[in-house]
């Protein structure tokens, strides 16, 4: 095994055991800009493509309205790479912002490593799923399930580190309050733009 993923390894191996310490790790790596803008990119193209297996993998859902959207969303590997960088691009500018609102340190190329990293991580997790839908399906949704807390305790812990809080559960109220921000905000725009008849097809 090459040093450098010998390093990879090694920081995911204590993402694990400390996230705080394995972020102040990270960032103190001192990676270049151009390599975490170029980190985004890989990240959000691999985990298209991880997706797109699922999905094949996947029956198709029973409702229809819930099969055209997916056959939508999920026309092309390339349309689902750029709605995941979109949405990868959005986090950075959210934790960075949202952050320094509330008083954090963090700056815009940290909050981009920050979350290529969290990224590169749930793309593992991503694939250990997938492995798990072909070899053992039950066992995919208990991935599932763990990734997610997982997701949420890594990125409230990345965060608190980033930005210097010392308060987890702040940091978590923080998250949980700006994905729902977001989120009603997206569904207000889509009324005023196309309709509220057009909630009825999200």
């Amino acid at each position: 095994m090459s040093p450098l993923m010998e390093k990879i390894f090694a920081l995911g191996r204590l993402s694990l055991e400390d996230p705080r310490k394995a972020a102040r790790a990270l960032l103190n790596l001192g990676i270049p800009v151009p390599a975490r803008t170029a980190g985004l990119m890989l990240v959000a193209v691999g985990s298209a493509l991880v997706t797109h297996l699922g999905f094949l993998l996947t029956p198709p859902p029973d409702d229809p309205m819930m099969r055209d959207v997916m056959n939508g969303v999920m026309a092309s590997p390339f349309r689902t790479a750029v709605l995941q960088w979109v949405v990868l691009a959005a986090s950075v500018a959210l934790i960075f912002w949202v952050g320094r609102v509330r008083g954090g340190s963090g700056g815009f190329a940290d909050s981009l490593l920050i979350v290529v990293w969290l990224q590169l991580l749930m793309l593992v997790l991503q694939i250990l799923q997938l492995l798990a839908l072909v070899l053992v399906p039950p066992l995919a949704g208990i991935i599932y399930l763990g990734g997610l807390v997982l997701f949420f305790w890594l990125m409230t812990n990345f965060i608190a580190e980033l930005h210097g809080f010392k308060s987890r559960g702040a940091v978590l109220a923080g998250i949980l309050i700006t994905m729902f921000t977001v989120a009603f905000l997206l569904v207000v725009i889509i009324a005023l733009v196309l309709g509220p008849e057009a909630l009825t097809n999200v």
